[in-house]
């Protein structure tokens, strides 16, 4: 299949579908995106395949250490991935993966930097404090959340993973609990990470659709127009997730996601992660499109 047909057929499912479908961190070029030229180069890349949703690591910003930095030394770089972007008409993300390795003001500044790029949300993980019990983690997550939230762009959103390992705060009754008692922050299910938690939780099509009815009782129906989503293959055990792997090794259906995104009308983002990045799309394709017919 050529690249222009690769284009139209991605188009087209998305637009069947109702769903920005994308990709995280980086294409099989560079996995994960270290620098701005290689951000730029992957915004191209997802252009290309026909996507229409990135996520960019926070790696790519880690050399911006204070503000001064942001606007005297990246500020050109990132108006330069805001407009490429724009020009792509491709949505952006920012995800982290922890909400405490790092003090807080450099969460509030990549909160700026998506601010700035106009990214759609900033992804964090609220796994921390491990050993803490439940209601004092969640009091100590509302807090530090609704503190960021105060350095969000006018559009932006702070988003809440669900986590995969058994004993992280993460479950997806945990993120709609701590998007129930905080400002501008949504929830952001990782369907590997919920299938990992409850050690092959996600067997049927009828579970996933009990995770959605489960989220749109606590988050009301508005939440089913704009939700966002990962989903890719995993292995676990006893304890959870173990790591991610790829799909076809993993005992997760896409089918059954796809089925319930389509019963429930479902509307937002869609963003795959797997080791093959674009490739593992174009692998997909007529999969996709019959699932979607």
């Amino acid at each position: 299949m050529d690249e222009m047909m690769i284009r139209k057929k991605a188009l087209k499912i998305q637009e069947r579908l109702g769903m920005r479908i994308g990709l995280s961190e980086g294409t099989s070029k560079y996995p994960v995106v270290k620098r701005f030229e290689e951000a730029f180069n992957a915004l191209e890349v997802v252009y290309r395949v026909g996507l229409k949703a990135f996520v960019l690591p926070y790696s790519l910003f880690q050399n911006i250490k204070t503000s001064t930095d942001l606007y005297k030394s990246y500020y050109g770089d990132l108006i330069r991935l805001k407009d490429l972007a724009q020009k792509y008409n491709i949505e952006l993300a920012i995800h982290h993966p922890t909400l405490t390795d790092q003090p807080d003001e450099q969460l509030k500044l990549l909160s700026t930097i998506a601010g700035i790029i106009n990214a759609r949300i900033f992804v964090i993980h609220p796994s921390f404090y491990p050993r803490m019990p439940r209601e004092q983690a969640l009091k100590l997550v509302v807090y530090k959340l609704n503190e960021i939230a105060g350095s969000l762009g006018a559009y932006v959103k702070i988003g809440i993973e669900t986590t995969g390992k058994v004993d992280e705060l993460g479950s997806l009754e945990d993120v709609i609990d701590i998007v129930k008692r905080t400002r501008r922050v949504e929830p952001v299910i990782n369907w590997a990470h919920i299938h990992a938690r409850g050690v092959g939780a996600l067997r049927s099509e009828g579970d996933f659709k009990t995770i959605v009815s489960k989220a749109t009782q606590q988050l009301g129906k508005p939440w089913l127009g704009n939700v966002y989503f990962f989903f890719s293959g995993i292995s676990y055990g006893p304890s959870g997730e173990i790591k991610h792997i790829p799909l076809e090794r993993s005992d997760i259906k896409l089918e059954y996601l796809i089925r319930a995104i389509m019963a429930f009308s479902i509307k937002g983002t869609l963003i795959f992660d797997d080791p093959e990045k674009e490739k593992f799309i174009i692998k997909i394709l007529d999969s996709l499109a019959y699932m979607v017919r």
